[in-house]
């Protein structure tokens, strides 16, 4: 089945767009480059992932476009959350494509059903008579 997704990933890190956070003086937002432009149901899946701390370290992170934006100090992209973005990149990649999945198969299931529709209609259209 092919659902025309092809995984998320995190791709670079953009030094030219990292600001000093409005929220804190010490943190920074560090832009981190996506393979492209998640979708919004995608961006959802993201943001539940991230909704739980896993250590005490834990950063706010979002999508902006084609960004995963971390707020953190520098340092801690390497030793925290370069590696909690991998596995919340792939929980929604897997949320996403398992979302397409149950797409895929409602849609075939509707065309499956006209389908057989289509079948009995003409099936019955050659025996009316209309004389």
């Amino acid at each position: 089945m092919d659902f025309d997704f092809i995984d998320i990933k995190i791709v670079g890190l953009e030094d030219d767009l990292t600001v000093e956070s409005p929220n804190n003086p010490a943190l920074r937002y560090i832009y981190l480059r996506l393979s492209q432009t998640p979708p919004p149901l995608w961006q959802k899946y993201f943001a539940e992932s991230r909704k739980i701390a896993r250590h005490p370290r834990w950063r706010n992170i979002w999508i902006d476009r084609k960004y995963a934006v971390v707020e953190c100090v520098p340092e801690e992209i390497e030793t925290h959350h370069l590696n909690d973005l991998k596995q919340d990149v792939a929980h929604a990649n897997a949320n996403y494509r398992q979302y397409l999945q149950h797409q895929y198969q409602a849609e075939y299931k509707k065309v499956q059903t006209q389908s057989i529709e289509r079948d009995r209609l003409r099936e019955m259209k050659g025996r009316l008579n209309f004389d």
